[in-house]
């Protein structure tokens, strides 16, 4: 079936990179086998995707871009990520939805894709542990999938608006746009939001206890057990044990 693989040109890449060398590996680490070259830019718009009729979505991919004539590479690489799932798609597009305008024009697909899969890890993560993807995901729990994208958009791109604020006067009148202070109380009040009701939703996924047996014991034995009642010991001791 295979897999489509995307990636992103660096802003800095000059003209003279024409090739555009694509490889993979099973592992994050390597090493990295190239598996397709192409021209960097096809009918004047640079190519962004490729599919590897082999692949799957569990492997890695790197994009690097190459120079014919001095034989060289460019020193940045771009990573290969997959794009969107119908699910992810889904999720991401509610999460679009309670996103304020200032911050939509910076979304990319990567941007979504990884703010989903780290709320999936906070969930994850959060006792009790549990296991899942984002197929196996429960379908009554994406709320938490959800806000907790949202989340992570907000503080993937707090410093990046929060840096473009300014106060501006001119002979009386004058501007204020102050907008990091704000995105910074919403992650604030968000995440409490969302940590005390993800807190609660956790305990369904605990483990019920197990009971190992007890011991027969007489009604006087009260009077025989050592101030450590807990040291199960004792108890034996006092049983003639």
């Amino acid at each position: 079936m295979g897999v489509e693989v995307r990636w992103n040109i660096p802003s800095t890449l000059t003209d003279n990179y024409t090739k555009t060398i694509i490889s993979k590996s099973t592992a994050e680490q390597g090493p990295y086998q190239m598996v397709q070259e192409f021209d960097t830019i096809r009918n004047g718009v640079p190519v962004v995707s490729w599919t590897d009729n082999s692949g799957v979505r569990s492997g890695y991919y790197i994009a690097e871009f190459f120079d014919p004539i001095t034989e060289t590479k460019f020193t940045d690489y771009s990573l290969g990520y997959f794009p969107l799932t119908p699910r992810e798609k889904r999720l991401t597009d509610y999460v679009l939805g309670w996103i304020p305008e200032v911050m939509k024009p910076d979304i990319t697909e990567a941007d979504k894709s990884m703010a989903l899969r780290l709320s999936l890890n906070h969930f994850n993560v959060r006792p009790p542990e549990t296991n899942f993807n984002i197929n196996s995901f429960p379908r009554n729990y994406e709320q938490y999938l959800i806000a907790g994208a949202q989340v992570q958009i907000a503080v993937l791109k707090f410093l990046k608006i929060s840096i473009r604020d300014f106060s501006y006067g001119d002979l009386g009148f004058s501007i204020n746009i102050e907008r990091g202070t704000k995105i910074s109380k919403a992650i604030e009040d968000l995440t409490n939001i969302y940590n005390n009701t993800i807190e609660q939703a956790k305990w369904n996924f605990i483990n019920q206890g197990v009971g190992l047996g007890t011991i027969p014991l007489s009604i006087s034995i009260g009077s025989s057990l050592n101030r450590g009642l807990m040291n199960v010991l004792d108890i034996m001791q006092a049983q003639g044990r």
